[in-house]
């Protein structure tokens, strides 16, 4: 499904041409959101018009609010399967409770997203694999793609793209910029996640990665 697809059967459950791509948006990055990134999303200050669109994600159980620890901000869960069923993504795992620290982690991605209104982002496993397996078609096969493989003999299971983070496409000419979301201070992680691309980043002409680095962990580069 396309994005404006997507928009579409989200409008169809009783949301506005506003509210329905911003959701849309929520749905495939984060599976969490908060008032403020709906407020930059639209454009508008947060007032009537915010605090009725949570509430009713809410009242017809399309979304759980929980508060930080600091007991102002809330972050509102997206958990109802209709939402996930209707833009093709049944089975996403952004349904499932998350701890507070992986949602504010996921709230760093949906800003960044959200940063970026015009980009065109690869999200899905499947959007991911079908682009670069058509546009790299000469250069590198399927198998050659980020992945990992679960279990064993004939019960394995491959994961592309297994990180699951946003990859922006952009028409500068620049070629596309993954995303690495920076969890720990050492580095092990972003090696596995580069040693992972390595055959993907050899075959693309241009490339960049665009690191997305909590406060706490601020100078873990230094």
């Amino acid at each position: 499904m396309t994005f404006s697809e997507r928009t579409g059967a989200i409008q169809t459950l009783g949301f506005t041409e506003r509210q329905a791509p911003f959701l849309v948006t929520v749905l495939l990055h984060a599976g969490v959101c908060m008032d403020r990134q709906y407020c930059a999303f639209a454009g508008i200050r947060h007032g009537q018009k915010t605090q009725d669109f949570f509430a009713k994600l809410v009242e017809r159980r399309f979304a759980t609010m929980y508060r930080c620890a600091h007991g102002r901000a809330r972050i509102f869960h997206l958990q109802r399967k209709t939402l996930y069923d209707v833009i093709g993504e049944r089975d996403s795992r952004l349904r499932r409770p998350t701890p507070i620290a992986r949602a504010v982690e996921r709230l760093m991605v949906l800003d960044a997203v959200l940063t970026s209104p015009d980009t065109t982002w690869l999200t899905t496993e499947r959007d991911k694999v079908t682009h670069f397996s058509t546009l790299l078609t000469s250069r590198l096969v399927q198998e050659d793609l980020p992945r990992l493989t679960f279990g064993s003999g004939t019960q394995t299971t491959v994961r592309y793209f297994p990180d699951r983070l946003p990859v922006a496409v952009r028409g500068d000419g620049q070629g596309p910029a993954f995303t690495y979301l920076v969890s720990r201070a050492a580095p092990v992680d972003f090696r596995q996640f580069l040693h992972r691309h390595a055959n993907l980043l050899r075959a693309l002409p241009r490339w960049s990665i665009r690191l997305l680095v909590p406060a706490h962990l601020a100078d873990a580069g230094g």
